[in-house]
């Protein structure tokens, strides 16, 4: 490694668009067409540039008097984390793999694993490696990905109700999907209980339908659950005949509601996996570890970007010991987020399905990392492999760049 110094910095919010207007989930607004990539772009004195996103921290407003969530706050913690610092300094390397984090970096990672990953990025560059082999070497030549856009589009079209579900799933299954998330949990806001549970099975049965036998089928109900777990078991059995891959946050985890789902699965003959995690931000805290314990849950769902590489190689031998699989999230991560999914699944031994937002082209080049048969080709490239298309850039987006420089 040349171990480059980063002499500047540059933080601009990039405005990306879906493929359609998302609906809500159950306990959220709806999503709508677009969001914001909040893009970090660093330089260094030797023309090398690593990239990340902030999303998750200007998500953290917390008010007029206090930075965090605001610009100010995001340029003050990246100029100190970052700014002057060597491309060596981060990360510590044992033959070209990344073993850990150097000490004066673990907390700030472990509070802002965005970060980690412009880390990683900006190491790959100078070695000029992919961080796949940083993350010990690629086990997999394509990641398989599921479409994650199938929210609440019955209540954007709430003239076609169910149906809604299945058409935009045949419609994805047209694209080249053969696995499909939808949301479910209706009765935990926008409908009464025990009409959302059925509305929630029909959008099921609707899709099975419109994709046929063969794929996989997952659904998340964001909690919409609590409080009604014999309605819960009502649409576990309902939903028997789409043979669900995996039911995902059908109530807030703890121990108590999951030994009842479990033992409710498990007497239905339900074959689905358990899976939740995303909402834990400094994995594995004790709820979750629990449940893994019990062997309650099938799969943990940590947030790459929020918590970065280095924390999911250090919980990967955790996840292990207990026989569970790791599934990342992904939602708002955007196109950055797709990449840095696609790098840690293309170095894991386990089963990493890519949540896909399915966002359109934005702000980087058009590169090997392409989508077909239902999953993305991993090919060779430093660091992360995306590259800013600066004309794009220029036209589009700089005008709202904030800078500086060491």
């Amino acid at each position: 490694m040349t171990a480059q110094r980063i002499t500047e910095i540059s933080v601009t919010p990039v405005k990306v668009a879906y493929r359609k207007e998302l609906g809500r989930n159950s306990n959220r607004e709806n999503i709508g067409a677009n969001n914001i990539e909040w893009l970090v772009r660093a330089r260094t004195d030797g023309g090398l540039e690593g990239v990340t996103i902030a999303n998750r921290y200007m998500r953290l407003f917390n008010g007029f008097l206090r930075p965090m969530g605001r610009m100010e706050g995001l340029m003050a913690l990246l100029e100190e984390t970052f700014l002057g610092k060597e491309t060596d300094e981060f990360l510590e390397m044992e033959g070209g793999v990344a073993t850990g984090v150097k000490p004066a970096f673990q907390d700030v990672f472990k509070r802002h694993g965005w970060m980690n990953l412009l880390a990683f990025d900006l190491a790959g560059r100078d070695l000029g490696v992919s961080c796949v082999d940083m993350l010990g070497g690629r086990r997999r030549d394509t990641i398989d990905a599921y479409d994650t856009t199938i929210w609440h589009q019955d209540m954007i079209t709430p003239e076609n109700a169910a149906k809604q579900e299945g058409e935009d799933a045949a419609a994805s299954y047209a694209d080249g999907y053969r696995q499909f998330k939808i949301k479910v949990g209706r009765g935990g806001r926008w409908m009464l209980p025990k009409e959302g549970m059925q509305r929630d099975v029909e959008v099921v049965l609707a899709v099975r339908e419109a994709v046929g036998p063969d794929c996989n089928i997952m659904v998340d109900a964001n909690f919409g659950y609590d409080g009604h777990m014999d309605l819960l078991e009502d649409f576990v059995r309902e939903t028997l005949p789409a043979n669900l891959f995996w039911l995902e946050e059908m109530v807030t985890a703890d121990v108590v509601s999951y030994r009842q789902l479990r033992s409710m699965r498990d007497r239905l003959g339900c074959q689905s996996m358990l899976v939740c995690g995303e909402v834990d931000f400094t994995p594995i805290s004790p709820v979750f570890a629990d449940l893994m314990k019990e062997r309650l849950i099938d799969g943990f769902q940590p947030d790459t970007v929020t918590i970065g590489f280095s924390t999911i190689q250090a919980i990967g031998g955790q996840l292990e010991s207990a026989g569970v699989q790791v599934i990342p999230h992904n939602f708002n991560n955007g196109n950055f987020g797709t990449r840095a999914n696609i790098i840690l699944g293309a170095a894991s031994s386990g089963s990493v399905e890519l949540e896909d937002e399915r966002y359109l082209p934005n702000v980087y080049k058009t590169d090997g990392f392409v989508f077909q048969n239902g999953a993305y080709e991993v090919v060779d490239a430093p660091g992360l492999g995306l590259e800013v298309d600066e004309d794009v850039f220029q036209r589009h987006f700089a005008k709202n760049e904030s800078q500086i420089r060491a």
